[in-house]
């Protein structure tokens, strides 16, 4: 796993000393299993959320913000085995064109659109290194997180995340597609064009902005590069039927998110670089 070419281009570079001891910089995942769970959510709840952030939603021409929900059990990382529950907001630091309303719509945003940015609303992770790394470095407003992800057989991942006050975040069961259909092939082709669809699945890795909420560590919304490389990303429609999410009633539920797609990535290999200030 360590061989790769994504550690290999982007290897670990050093140390720095946070509350918890020194950590290995930048962020290395070698490997896990992940889903993202990609739909929309209300427009006005997230001018809302980014009403101190320099952040433009970017939304659908039907006036729905695009959104992501990341489900992932690190095995071997750099900050040691840990797990993470993310919500994404979709954005860009200059306003957009509204985007077609297609359930992939956020998936081709991130492909296509150089603009397009990833903003952490939402982060929990069960180990204090991960919390702490994600806060003091990366300026994410981590928080811990009493989690578990299960695979059951292959067949679906079930979670349940709860905060440090054990109040549910969210839980849900979603089913595992063996791999991409054929139906949802020919919805990405149209969707992103011949060009794109194939680097989607032929690139050694995707690349993604990923934007930070102001704050204490970090005053500006700064952009920081994130890579994952999954051997055969798995993309599916969100079956309304046998796939479940529930949230809790938590301050940071307060998007309305309606799920659209998953999509796997195993194994989950991952670098994210520190953010950079924007010139």
């Amino acid at each position: 796993m360590h061989d790769h070419q994504l550690f290999q281009q982007f290897p670990l570079s050093g140390e720095k000393e946070i509350s918890v001891g020194k950590v290995s910089v930048p962020y290395h995942i070698y490997d896990g299993q992940g889903i993202l769970i990609g739909g929309t959510a209300d427009l006005a709840s997230i001018e809302l959320i980014l009403q101190n952030e320099v952040l433009y939603p970017i939304q659908t021409q039907s006036g729905k913000a695009l959104m992501g929900m990341w489900v992932v059990n690190f095995t071997e990382a750099s900050l040691g085995p840990h797990n993470e529950l993310q919500f994404s907001i979709l954005v860009a630091h200059t306003p957009q064109p509204p985007v077609e309303d297609h359930p992939l719509a956020l998936l081709k945003a991130l492909f296509i659109n150089p603009d397009a940015r990833m903003f952490c609303y939402g982060l929990w992770n069960n180990t204090e290194t991960a919390v702490a790394y994600n806060r003091e470095l990366l300026g994410l407003d981590a928080q811990p997180n009493q989690g578990t992800i299960q695979l059951n057989c292959g067949q679906s991942s079930s979670f349940q995340f709860k905060d440090e006050s054990e109040q549910l975040i969210v839980e849900g069961e979603v089913t595992l597609a063996k791999q991409t259909n054929l139906a949802v092939g020919w919805q990405m082709l149209r969707l992103f064009g011949l060009g794109a669809t194939m680097r989607s699945f032929s690139q050694p890795y995707l690349e993604a902005n990923v934007v930070n909420p102001r704050g204490d560590v970090i005053p500006t919304n700064a952009d920081a590069r994130s890579f994952l490389a999954a051997d055969t990303p798995i993309v599916q429609l969100f079956d309304p039927i046998t796939d479940k999410l529930t949230f809790g009633e938590t301050s940071k539920n307060n998007f309305q998110f309606q799920p659209q797609f998953i999509e796997q990535f195993s194994p989950f290999r991952f670098v994210y670089l520190e953010p950079e200030p924007i010139t």
